[in-house]
């Protein structure tokens, strides 16, 4: 109960249906704000609901984390220029000086360096900045887990957030063919139509296993080679030119040969005028500006402008990846306007809605790709509309890299984390995979007690989850009601509760491990009751007893008794040196000099 000198303030916390995290821990909050006078209202949206509410601002507090590897800090914070990003709205009213123009500004900026110490110095300078705005509130280092039957054997977390890699699983004993619940951040419900050059509701780990791009990106953030063997970069008037050498003998899901036709095809459709409007929250996006085959088959790009990212933007599981020119509609002669690979309706939001004005959408005519699994088949959900049953997989054994020991892989719908847990105790289920399926007291329950069936394994902290806090939207407009926020929630205590301990408390908004974001920024947004209450629920005057009147009253006393200790020690200092003790002070004036 908050003390009656709080300033009351209801704030809206919107959450995403079905986020098993948030849905943990929002009576959590809840009960932290209301000891400081914060009323937390939380709406749980379904996916539309929770689109719109970002897109208009339509919220005080969210529920979000960051990109992960490779995406941090560079793509992460460029997409906060677009609208469809909850972050356009949450900086929309920051505290002088900064504001949202000059920091959009900044960020824009550094990835035009090429110097890896004025990239250091400037993404700093953007961290700290953003940090002093208190708009968003750290929560905890995600790991990912993972449960695989000890059945199978190699499974190892990948790198790059959004991927369940599984190239090197083998199966130790019984079927090839193999089950899995994945998730990442919710219970499987659909992997989408498998477009690789299109978003939600496409599922990025499915899209991962089915396409790949020139490059991929490794442990320790290393790019290394995919479907190019080697890349040379070159200045390039003001931008720059990289020349990439493509990989000889890897063939599509469907037979076809990878060459560089069918790469500038891809990005003649991602990247035309009207269609890389959608992708302009990532530098690629808005930079590129031609490619072109050379006469030896090499893929050659060019930039605009300097941009030290564009490796690894190349090595994101979309939009720059690359699907078989049988698929696209008149194959390499698919023309990007009236045929383009775009799913119609799946820009996104409805204010994407324009682009097809101007192109029509034709799709794909299957998700066929060069990746190490091929899409076989899928049954819809009997009962919920855009939903899959089961999506069906299999190796693709002309696979240039490494061959999983999986021969057909079968992804299943639970209705809920039960009955994840059951279907793997049972055997029916061989693999849950990441964030979502189960919840983090079942993960370690398994691990303790049934380690005899399970290998459960956690990634390294790849993202942040957080909350972020609207600028524009009263009270979180008042940069002290967001700082009461931030200090007034036990972050460790419902981790320990709702986690089991497996997550931990962070204090900043990217880990220290995503490229130049080892900086230690302070304030540290910790838990601090005290300072919260005295940001939102100043104490009370009268709280000793002592009447407002009686300290006023003090306090003039003391002022005088001071004034006239030192009156005294005046007159005793001028006795000593023999003058009168009311003799005039000659005060001596300095010429000021000319401005």
């Amino acid at each position: 109960m908050a003390t009656q000198d709080c300033k009351e303030a209801t704030v809206d916390f919107i959450i995403s249906e079905g986020d098993p995290e948030m849905e943990a821990v929002a009576d959590d909050i809840a009960t932290n704000l209301a000891k400081i006078g914060i009323t937390l209202n939380v709406r749980s949206l379904n996916d539309t609901e929770y689109d719109e509410a970002e897109l208009n601002g339509d919220y005080n507090i969210l529920f979000t984390r960051t990109w992960g590897a490779p995406y941090d800090p560079h793509s992460y914070f460029d997409s906060w220029a677009v609208p469809a990003h909850v972050e356009y709205s949450a900086i929309g009213n920051l505290e002088p000086p900064l504001t949202n123009a000059t920091l959009l500004d900044k960020i824009a900026k550094v990835q035009q360096e090429l110097d890896p110490q004025v990239i250091q110095a400037k993404w700093k300078e953007i961290l700290n900045d953003v940090h002093q705005q208190a708009v968003f509130m750290p929560l905890w280092g995600t790991r990912s887990p993972f449960v695989v039957s000890r059945r199978l054997t190699g499974f190892s977390p990948g790198p790059q957030a959004y991927t369940l890699p599984l190239t090197s699983v083998q199966v130790v004993e019984g079927s090839s063919t193999v089950t899995l619940s994945p998730g990442v951040g919710s219970l499987f419900g659909t992997v989408g139509p498998l477009n690789p050059h299109q978003y939600g509701p496409n599922a990025l780990y499915a899209q991962a296993w089915i396409y790949e791009g020139l490059v991929g990106y490794g442990q320790g953030g290393e790019v290394v080679p995919a479907l190019a063997t080697s890349w040379k970069t070159e200045s390039n008037g003001d931008g720059q030119r990289v020349t990439f050498q493509l990989r000889e003998n890897v063939k599509f899901h469907d037979g076809s040969n990878w060459n560089c036709s069918v790469a500038r095809l891809n990005l003649d459709h991602v990247l035309s005028d009207t269609v890389r409007q959608r992708h302009q929250w990532f530098g690629a996006g808005k930079y590129l500006s031609n490619w072109e085959c050379s006469d030896s088959g090499e893929l050659v790009l060019e930039t605009s402008t300097a941009f030290y990212p564009l490796l690894q933007e190349l090595s994101y599981i979309r939009p720059l990846v690359f699907a078989s020119a049988e698929a696209f509609h008149n194959g390499l002669d698919s023309d990007a306007d009236e045929h383009n690979s775009c799913e119609p309706g799946g820009f996104g939001a409805a204010k994407w809605d324009f682009l097809e004005e101007t192109i029509t959408c034709k799709g794909l005519t299957d998700p066929i790709g060069t990746g190490p699994f091929k899409y076989v088949s899928r049954d819809a959900h009997p009962e919920e509309e855009g939903k899959d049953a089961k999506v069906v997989f299999a190796r693709h054994d002309d696979y240039w890299g490494q061959k999983t020991g999986i021969e057909q892989l079968e992804l299943v719908h639970y209705p809920d984390q039960k009955a994840v847990e059951e279907a793997l105790l049972s055997e029916e289920l061989d693999m849950a995979l990441g964030v979502g399926p189960l919840s983090a007291q079942q993960v370690q329950e398994i691990k303790f007690y049934h380690s005899d069936k399970f290998d459960v394994r956690h990634s390294e902290v790849t993202q942040h989850a957080l909350l972020v806090m609207n600028t524009q939207k009263s009270p979180t407009d008042d940069i002290s009601v967001r700082r009461s926020v931030i200090h007034g929630i036990d972050k460790s205590t419902f981790l320990e509760e709702e986690f089991a301990g497996l997550e931990q408390a962070v204090t900043q908004l990217l880990p220290l491990t995503a490229p130049y974001c080892n900086v230690d920024l302070n304030p540290k947004w910790s838990y601090d009751p005290e300072k919260a209450r005295l940001l939102n629920c100043p104490a009370p005057v009268e709280s000793s007893g002592i009447s407002t009147g009686a300290i006023v009253g003090i306090v003039a006393a003391c002022v005088v008794a001071v004034g006239s200790l030192v009156f005294a020690m005046h007159l005793i200092d001028k006795e000593k040196q023999g003058k009168p003790v009311f003799a005039p002070e000659i005060e001596v004036v300095e010429k000021a000099e000319p401005a």
